[in-house]
């Protein structure tokens, strides 16, 4: 029977939660790891429908802060067969939020609710206080009814969320400059007690727009702000294909190995991999 246990780890490069897993059964079993939080059951990023051998250690780098997390083994097969597992409830004791690459975690940026040294990023006054909840409406007219019918489709996510951050210092400001560079998809985890709307603890955001404006360094200083509009969007999937070509495979589908070395001439180790045999 499998076992989950989960632990807070509050140290670089940024809080997440440790997961180990234990009791799967020597040999390949097919598991989602899910995570529960804020009433939501949603599959830890990389872990859905993915292979484990008897034991693993997963890190959640996006695991909500400061609220209650569980995590749910789902084993879809295995030595053991079907079977599901709880873990115990984390909390992160997080003092500050979060500004990470939803591909690249460790590429992260501390942010916090209100100045509190020069070497702290916060969020502006109005931040988290208007958002936009779209839906998809059709009008259609009715030949004879002054009344149209209106076609409604789900009400989306918050749209228009402002993340807008200042920098205080240039180490900061270099690493929010390099964030916003690498990546439009950011993944922002908030406080529980921030502004006067409930966010879910894990945000995956959008950003097709940063704007950085420096405020006082005419004057000498170092203040920055980052004007971050985004939109709450689905979590990156990430599926890769690849075909595994051997020697043996060589061997059979050419009479010698000059013949493959002539077909893969002039071209690249990646062109050998798209395109093995050549042509």
């Amino acid at each position: 029977m499998a076992v989950v246990t989960a632990e807070a780890l509050m140290d670089s490069p940024a809080d997440r939660a440790g997961i180990t897993i234990t009791g799967l059964g020597v040999g390949t079993s097919l598991v989602t790891l899910w995570q529960i939080a804020d009433g939501n059951r949603i599959p830890v990023q990389g872990f859905e429908a993915s292979t484990m051998n008897d034991a693993a250690y997963v890190t959640d780098h996006f695991c909500p802060l400061g609220r209650d997390v569980r995590y749910e083994l789902e084993v879809l097969s295995g030595p053991l067969g079907a079977s599901r597992a709880t873990s115990n409830t984390v909390v992160l004791p997080s003092v500050v939020g979060w500004i990470q690459d939803a591909l690249v975690p460790q590429n992260s940026v501390p942010v916090v609710g209100q100045r509190r040294s020069d070497g702290d990023i916060y969020l502006r006054a109005q931040a988290l206080q208007s958002l936009e909840y779209n839906a998809d409406i059709s009008i259609f007219k009715i030949m004879g009814s002054k009344k149209p019918m209106a076609l409604f489709g789900e009400r989306m996510a918050e749209m228009g969320l402002d993340t807008s951050v200042g920098t205080r210092s240039g180490e900061q400001n270099a690493r929010l400059k390099k964030l916003l560079k690498s990546t439009a998809q950011l993944v922002f985890r908030p406080l529980p007690e921030w502004g006067e709307v409930e966010l879910e603890g894990t945000l995956y955001l959008a950003n097709a727009k940063a704007r950085q404006t420096p405020v006082n360094v005419m004057m000498g200083g170092k203040v920055t702000w980052w004007d971050l509009v985004s939109d709450v969007v689905e979590a990156p999937a990430i599926k890769v294909l690849t075909s595994t070509f051997t020697y043996g495979d060589v061997d059979i589908l050419m009479s010698t190995y000059q013949q493959k070395q002539d077909l893969m001439a002039g071209k690249t180790y990646l062109d050998d991999l798209k395109n093995p045999i050549g042509g």
